[in-house]
């Protein structure tokens, strides 16, 4: 005679772990950086780094001194210089900047206007002070409304705090030739 009730338990037990197994989050979910989300023209903070979205623009054409020279970049879509106020809160770190565009694509700060003053990649935030600076990205120009400014920590350790600061809800001043100061 078959016992009924431990085949009935190992049953239930095997629709539980598998229930268990088919919930259990991902291991690129479980270390992710938490992600703070600011709308736009608010200031927000994390663990380390705080900030806001002062201003920003778009241009087809960027010039900019670098060593003594006037150097000219140009591009086939658009480039967005995002200006932002930044501050770290309990100690000193650098920074990269990304453009999540409104289709969800990533984009990384343009690496064509390198010695441009005051990027968000060359800056040093101290605790307790505020540092302006810009992230410039090339990207199409439908990539521009409805996107974010994601800011997270250069070395990028995967359980720290990534600020999203939401993109400024008028459109930004397009300009045919930009350009920066040295």
């Amino acid at each position: 005679m078959i016992r009924v009730a431990p085949i009935l338990i190992a049953a239930v037990s095997a629709a539980l772990l598998a229930g268990m197994m088919l919930t259990n989050p991902d291991y690129n979910s479980i270390v992710r950086p938490f992600e703070t989300r600011v709308p736009p023209g608010e200031t927000g903070q994390t663990r380390l780094i705080g900030g806001r979205i002062d201003s920003w623009r778009s241009a087809d054409m960027i010039t900019f001194p670098l060593y003594g020279d006037l150097v000219r970049r140009e591009t086939q879509g658009v480039f967005l210089i995002v200006d932002a106020t930044l501050f770290g809160t309990t100690e000193s770190t650098m920074l990269r900047a990304t453009w999540i565009g409104a289709s969800g694509r990533r984009y990384d700060t343009t690496d064509r206007i390198s010695g441009a003053f005051r990027q968000v990649q060359d800056l040093w935030l101290q605790p307790g002070l505020e540092s302006r600076a810009i992230a410039i990205f090339e990207l199409p120009a439908d990539e521009i409304p409805q996107g974010a400014l994601l800011l997270a920590q250069r070395t990028d350790p995967p359980l720290d705090g990534v600020l999203r600061l939401e993109a400024p809800v008028t459109a930004p001043i397009h300009v045919p030739m930009l350009e920066l100061d040295g």
